[in-house]
């Protein structure tokens, strides 16, 4: 069946770039793989991906909100909410550096140098 899928994907490709395509523009398409029996292990494979910094619209298609909506609510978050700035995610040894670790130890050290706890 993959097969098929790839066809076809390749197919609605070829379609796009013939009607839409201009000098040095191109469509891509791609069919995911997912189906209702391993959407649930598809969904945290991309949204592991994405924590790491990889595309965030594959988490958004295997949740099944459209690219447009996912686009339009990302920039609505960011652009009038300044949500980016509000909800920055916890600290962990993924989303430091070497440089942050460094600076949270010493500035802990400076607060127990001081005598209080």
């Amino acid at each position: 069946m993959q097969d098929y899928i790839n066809s076809y994907a390749t197919w609605i490709k070829f379609l796009i770039n013939s009607r839409f395509a201009r000098t040095g523009l191109t469509f891509d398409f791609e069919i995911l793989p997912t189906t209702k029996f391993n959407i649930k292990d598809y969904k945290d494979y991309y949204l592991s991906a994405a924590q790491f910094g990889y595309p965030r619209m594959r988490v958004g298609a295997a949740l099944g909100i459209k690219q447009r909506n996912l686009v339009s609510t990302i920039d609505f978050e960011n652009e009038f909410l300044n949500l980016d700035e509000k909800m920055i995610p916890l600290s962990s040894s993924y989303t430091q550096t070497g440089d942050e670790k460094s600076s949270e130890k010493n500035n802990s050290e400076k607060k127990n140098s001081s005598g209080k706890g």
